[in-house]
């Protein structure tokens, strides 16, 4: 009757719980990012700049002050917005902060566009907007702005508009 009695003190013992056991805890160290700054800005960029030439590569195709106005506008969010010659264009621009042989750094795009068919400036306003979404650099000098694309084209703009006295050559 001992022996059966240790026996069943045995099981019961081991049938019974203690509850669950305590976690270890886990050291833990609070990692806070350092701040950092937002995105870049240029205030001399900001506003709006009229196109008064746009050549393609090593100077290839000049075009010098079109027949119509052509613009752009950046704005300080990032935005950028114009007037492509027959149809109105929006989209982003990035300012990289890498300072490049033909000026600071900037991505542009993608552009969207209006649809507007507008058979005399067509090509001229798919080429400005080839050129402007391919731009990698841009540089301000005074009251003027030129911006090159990755192939070396090239968009120069003013601060002041210009009355339509030239028209397209070399398309």
């Amino acid at each position: 009757l001992l022996v059966a009695c240790t026996l069943c003190g045995i099981f019961a013992a081991g049938c019974m719980s203690t509850g669950p056991a305590e976690p270890t805890p886990v050291p833990t160290t609070l990692i806070t990012p350092a701040p950092t700054a937002g995105p870049l800005a240029d205030q001399a960029l900001l506003g709006t700049w009229y196109l008064a030439a746009m050549t393609r590569p090593e100077g290839a195709s000049p075009i010098q002050t079109m027949s119509v106005q052509m613009d752009v506008v950046f704005t300080e969010d990032g935005g950028l917005s114009g007037f492509s010659g027959c149809n109105h264009f929006s989209g982003q621009y990035i300012l990289t902060g890498k300072m490049l042989p033909d000026g600071k750094g900037i991505q542009v795009g993608p552009l969207v566009s209006t649809l507007m068919y507008c058979k005399e400036t067509g090509d001229l306003e798919s080429q400005y907007h080839e050129i402007l979404q391919d731009a990698s650099s841009y540089e301000i000098t005074g009251s003027q702005l030129v911006i090159t694309s990755e192939l070396g084209s090239t968009l120069v703009y003013h601060r002041t508009p210009y009355g339509p006295t030239a028209v397209p050559r070399g398309i």
